[in-house]
């Protein structure tokens, strides 16, 4: 391997104002596991937790899904979306 690529750093972190639940289409996921292509994303204390929404095909059917969980969702995005958009 040729370690002496250049590594582009990017800054992940989410902005300061990003919602505290939020649900995630990720579809290169769901295109490798047809089952996992909607999580919710939940902002704690230690960091961030990740809920499974299997089977959830629409971001209103995940939303009630994580309802069921115990979770109020408000927000929901695509990954590689500039940003989330509320339900």
């Amino acid at each position: 391997m040729n370690w002496k690529r250049t590594l582009n750093i990017i800054n992940a972190t989410p902005p300061a104002d990003f919602p505290n639940q939020v649900i995630i289409l990720d579809k290169e996921l769901g295109r490798r596991h047809p089952n996992k292509a909607f999580y919710l994303r939940v902002q704690t204390e230690d960091g961030v937790e990740h809920v499974d929404l299997a089977g959830a095909v629409t971001p209103v059917e995940a939303r009630s899904m994580a309802r069921e969980k115990g979770y109020a969702p408000t927000h929901w995005m695509m990954v590689g979306d500039a940003g989330p958009m509320m339900f």
